[in-house]
């Protein structure tokens, strides 16, 4: 239960940095610029999930995914909303097909919990499912050169 609990908590605040900068017009922005506001996205999603309190018991366990996945999807809408230069484009969109598979699982895992599966099976089979995923996310944050999307 601690490593999930771990992972998605780097999750949440990934997600809730995205509120800085949804307003990123269609201009692709430079290098540096994309890498400056996704780094302060990433950043207060991680201020943000680190707010939430860990689940207590297994039971409590959909409440705190629950609670994390509109921080998560508040990311997740920033960080598409800004336009990366072409040269970083494929990373970029590697990044956040990443973001997107994550966030899918977690919300179906919240389905599962909802429906009266067993928290501790679900929350197994969720870290098993994130895994891959969360490497080839960290693989095209770390190309990008925004090392606090990743989520460690």
């Amino acid at each position: 239960m601690t490593g999930g609990r771990s992972r998605f908590t780097r999750l949440a605040a990934t997600v809730g940095a995205a509120l800085a900068l949804a307003a990123c017009g269609s201009t692709p922005l430079s290098v540096t610029q994309l890498r400056g506001s996704a780094t302060r996205i990433c950043q207060l999603a991680v201020k943000q999930g680190n707010r939430i309190r860990a689940p207590a018991s297994p039971a409590a366990s959909a409440s705190f995914l629950r609670t994390g996945v509109p921080i998560l999807t508040r990311e997740l809408a920033s960080l598409r909303a800004l336009q990366p230069p072409s040269a970083l484009s494929g990373d970029y969109r590697s990044a956040l097909s990443a973001f997107s598979q994550q966030l899918t699982l977690i919300q179906a895992a919240v389905r599962r919990l909802d429906a009266g599966a067993d928290p501790v099976i679900t929350f197994k089979l969720l870290q098993s499912q994130l895994a891959p995923i969360e490497s080839r996310g960290a693989a095209a944050w770390q190309a990008l050169g925004v090392p606090s999307c990743v989520n460690q």
